[in-house]
């Protein structure tokens, strides 16, 4: 049992680097596919948001989007294992670290340096540049997201995960 942990901590720490690059990638291609070169820090588009740009929702989309690609990754990785198609175990790990790598650590990073320019912080300050919505209105708003989200997500994954287990046929009585 004990190797079978380390192995999920293992696969969940390359799963990790590998969706932290496709989460930044992520946000640099929609960043230059949108024409915001000015977001573009090297690989990196957290550092340097436009607060002065004629387009807020740009900002928004650009900083989605890594989160968003990360998901994409989770869901896939959901329906395979459904469909068991391929190790139950290694999908099960991408997905749930896909899920812990972006919304649950934007979220951390959110409520310890709420200050800091990160995506949460970023969607929710061009929102309110795009809107004029109140803050507080945004934040309440991106939290309800955030616990359905969570909700459907699990649920999901542990619908997937229980499908995917292999089944032992029950023993009867023999004639």
């Amino acid at each position: 049992m004990l190797a079978g942990m380390r192995r999920i901590a293992v696969r969940a720490l390359v799963f990790g680097a590998l969706l932290y690059g496709v989460h930044r990638l992520a946000m640099v291609a929609v960043a230059w596919l949108i024409g915001n070169d000015e977001m573009i820090v090297g690989l990196d588009c957290c550092i340097d948001y436009n607060r002065h740009t004629q387009d807020p929702w740009g900002n928004v989309l650009v900083a989605v989007s890594g989160v968003a690609a990360t998901q994409v990754v989770a869901w896939t990785a959901i329906g395979l294992l459904a469909a068991r198609r391929g190790d139950a175990r290694l999908l099960a790990t991408l997905a749930a670290t896909a899920y812990v790598v972006s919304p649950v650590l934007q979220l951390i990073v959110y409520v310890v340096w709420h200050w800091a320019e990160r995506d949460y912080v970023a969607v929710i300050d061009y929102l309110w540049v795009a809107t004029a919505l109140p803050e507080q209105a945004l934040v309440a708003g991106m939290v309800f997201l955030f616990a359905g989200y969570a909700v459907v997500f699990w649920w999901a994954w542990w619908q997937a995960w229980d499908r995917a287990r292999p089944r032992t046929a029950p023993v009867g009585p023999t004639a």
